[in-house]
């Protein structure tokens, strides 16, 4: 039977643990009623987003399982169980599969970076272990393993993958993708700053981590550029995205890194979502200041009084 092509907007769902940092899975129902009842296409569990580096093989199916069984099919659930060990990625895969998920992502192994043989042979375990749709995520920044191109293109054409997550601020490699590919191959934005312009880029889809914190704002834009209305696409974004954008890239007053998480874990429970905290050693606490700008921000967007 042939498989679904994924598309639409995919929200890389936050894993809300209790401050014991045991599974909040209260938490992950209320988190998944929040994003489906703002209309967005999907969600995508215990990714980078959801702390899946934090968490062991049989958490992320727990995690996993508990979003499938919270949509209840009003929203479509692409679960992440991407890990270094091909065999945990197998049996994650397998029990998404059977709890019934709509597909699942598989980052590419992280650290000792496999060649391009090694690879192959990764996503081709992956694909003989499953029958729903394959995403890889492409995120070489984390990753450290960059595929070109061409050998992307060859693990669709060989049948191992359905999707990309394509991790990368340049939209034009999605171009590229779609030419060495066909119209089945499911492209993925995954960057958050410019969807509009990956959608004249070929994406069918968007996978947006600040989607988390904005569902309603980042799914009317993005349903406006796929309805090819380009010119109110881009004045949304403008007036409905980027006002929020520094937020998430702006570092803290000490010059440390933006705490992006935190930002959308704490934002969350402002808006009376329980996120929960970050497992450690993420400290889940954010500096005064940055704490001050979200409170301004959701104030702006009306989200607080």
């Amino acid at each position: 039977m042939a498989k679904e092509k994924l598309n639409g907007i995919y929200i890389p769902m936050v894993t809300p643990f209790h401050e014991d940092e045991s599974i909040n899975f209260a938490g992950i129902k209320e988190c998944t009623d929040f994003l489906a009842d703002n209309g967005v296409t999907g969600i995508i569990p215990s990714g980078s987003t959801g702390e899946m580096v934090a968490m062991t093989p049989d958490e992320q199916i727990a995690v996993n399982d508990a979003a499938v069984k919270a949509a209840d099919g009003r929203i479509k659930v692409v679960c992440s169980t991407g890990a270094y060990r091909t065999k945990d990625v197998v049996k994650m895969s397998q029990a998404a599969e059977a709890a019934g998920a709509d597909g699942v992502m598989a980052v590419t192994p992280w650290y000792m970076a496999p060649n391009e043989n090694e690879l192959l042979k990764h996503y081709e375990t992956i694909r003989k272990a499953i029958d729903i749709p394959i995403m890889v995520y492409h995120n070489p920044y984390y990753s450290t393993c960059l595929m070109s191109d061409e050998f992307m293109a060859k693990l669709y054409n060989e049948g191992f993958i359905d999707a990309v997550k394509e991790r990368q601020a340049d939209v034009y490699r999605q171009q590229d993708l779609r030419y060495l590919t066909d119209d089945d191959f499911a492209i993925f934005y995954g960057y958050d700053i410019c969807p509009v312009e990956s959608v004249s880029c070929w994406a069918d889809g968007w996978v947006c981590g600040t989607g988390n914190l904005f569902p309603k704002e980042n799914t009317e834009v993005f349903n406006l550029a796929k309805e090819r209305k380009m010119e109110e696409a881009m004045t949304a974004h403008f007036e409905k995205i980027r006002p929020y954008l520094p937020l998430f890239t702006k570092p803290t007053a000490d010059g440390m890194p933006t705490p992006w998480l935190q930002i959308i874990k704490e934002g969350l429970k402002l808006r009376g979502v329980d996120a929960g905290y970050c497992r450690k050693p993420v400290i889940s606490e954010l500096p005064a200041d940055v704490m001050e700008t979200l409170k301004a921000v959701l104030k702006e967007y009306g989200y607080l009084a």
